[in-house]
């Protein structure tokens, strides 16, 4: 699978080829806070988090998964996208499809988390049908809490339900982002 934006290449993702640029990314200490992370994480746990569970992801919902997202001009990596089942705090999944970003830093404010977030969020409507649309962020994220809005997600609620942690829940549906009142997005 591969979907291009205006300014981005958004591809499966690929631990060959993605894994030590996508590691790099969270030697940031403001990359990894929002994802309450305290240390960058080593290869091992990046396997784990971003090959392991891709597989389970994709079992659970064939085409979702971990998507780069690439500059078109320069090939370098600005972040990830994900699409895939919303997990509880136990990492069981709920039956809740979840869109999020993790960007690099310096890619930050660039409008790169909505453009490649409107794509993927629009293929999972259209090419895998999905009945919804979620994403979800800790209640002081607002830079993620515009974008959910930007991309037409709107605030559901605030819940303790996923990741073991509280955070605020924003959804958009099926019939809502095919809605004679507005445009898909």
């Amino acid at each position: 699978m591969k979907l291009d934006t205006e300014r981005f290449r958004l591809n499966r993702y690929n631990p060959e080829t993605d894994l030590l640029e996508h590691q790099a990314m969270y030697q940031s200490e403001a990359v990894r806070l929002p994802l309450g992370w305290i240390d960058p994480p080593d290869l091992s746990l990046m396997t784990r988090l971003y090959v392991d569970r891709a597989e389970r992801w994709e079992a659970h919902t064939p085409g979702s998964g971990t998507f780069t997202i690439r500059w078109k001009d320069s090939g370098r990596l600005a972040g990830i996208i994900l699409l895939k089942a919303l997990p509880f705090g136990d990492d069981s999944f709920s039956e809740h499809i979840e869109i999020g970003w993790h960007l690099a830093e310096p890619d930050w404010g660039k409008g790169v988390a909505t453009e490649a977030a409107s794509k993927v969020m629009a293929y999972g409507f259209e090419q895998l049908e999905l009945p919804a649309v979620w994403a979800i962020a800790t209640t002081d994220n607002y830079r993620s809490h515009r974008v959910m809005e930007r991309i037409g997600l709107r605030f559901t609620e605030e819940t303790d339900r996923y990741y073991g942690e509280t955070g605020v829940l924003y959804g958009l549906l099926r019939e809502e982002y095919y809605s004679a009142d507005s445009e898909p997005v």
